[in-house]
């Protein structure tokens, strides 16, 4: 995908992205901050804001289907998902 079809559509907030991906947008921002999807802040500091561009986010998830090396090691990762999902369940 061309780069310039990546950003055709205008970017997500958290809450959308994390809407589009099926997970809490706090945790999304979480992973952001941690370089885990691709995303981009807008100002410094810690109230920075976060956008996200729908086939940036599309491709990323893709890559994880595949097995593709990830920027976090897999077991931070893995431990990010798990306790994402146990506070799901609970």
């Amino acid at each position: 995908m061309q780069n310039a079809e990546k950003q055709a559509s205008p970017p997500l907030d958290a809450k959308e992205a994390a809407r589009l991906l099926k997970m809490n947008s706090r945790t999304l921002v979480r992973w952001a901050m941690r370089g885990y999807v691709p995303a981009h802040p807008l100002g410094e500091g810690r109230r920075r804001i976060w956008r996200f561009f729908e086939g940036e986010l599309l491709e990323w998830v893709e890559k994880q289907k595949n097995g593709c090396p990830r920027k976090a090691s897999g077991s931070s990762l893995n431990t990010a998902i798990d306790a994402h999902a146990k506070k799901e369940i609970a």
